[in-house]
């Protein structure tokens, strides 16, 4: 039982330090790039938006008490593991929707 735990605490952490490293690099990305400050503004703000966005579509569409939890939740990780990949490739414009 104790190792389940754990495996579900690892989960938890991994899944939120997608919100974090986006955060973590978006000022260096801003002043290598020459972005205005108000970039950064939008760039948090879409995090935001995406979040709540995300969570009222799993929510109305019921998507965990359709499918298994844990799928769902791998999935989930898997396509935010990706979309925060994406950033590296510093599109400009793409960098709001990945994020």
């Amino acid at each position: 039982m104790k190792q389940i735990l754990f495996i579900i605490i690892l989960a938890q952490f991994f899944c939120t330090s997608v919100w974090f490293a986006g955060n973590a690099v978006m000022t260096e990305m801003a002043i290598a790039k020459d972005l205005d400050e108000l970039y950064l503004v939008y760039l948090i703000s879409a995090v935001q938006f995406g979040f709540i966005i995300g969570t009222l579509v799993f929510a109305s569409l019921s998507i965990a008490d359709r499918y298994s939890p844990s799928l769902v939740f791998l999935f989930s990780a898997l396509f935010a593991a990706l979309f925060n990949g994406l950033i590296t490739f510093n599109w400009i414009t793409g960098n709001s929707i990945f994020r």
